[in-house]
């Protein structure tokens, strides 16, 4: 169970794969889902986009995303 963010603005998040990192941009009104760290506490999070998990700045999050419920 994750919580779900609508983001406001455009962000950004990162992608780890194979010791590869890259970019990866996630626009306006897309939904993301908190899946691990504690965005309060952490620098860092893990979301979830489109099938992926990603890691994203936390204070990015806080400041683009509109709490929009619970994943089941």
């Amino acid at each position: 169970m994750g919580t779900i963010f609508k983001l406001k603005n455009r962000g950004r998040a990162v992608l780890s794969e194979n010791d590869q990192r890259r970019v990866i941009p996630i626009p306006a009104n897309a939904m993301v889902t908190l899946v691990g760290e504690d965005i309060d506490v952490d620098a860092f999070v893990k979301i979830r986009y489109e099938g992926k998990v990603l890691l994203m700045l936390s204070e990015d999050l806080r400041s683009t995303g509109e709490l929009w419920g619970k994943s089941a």
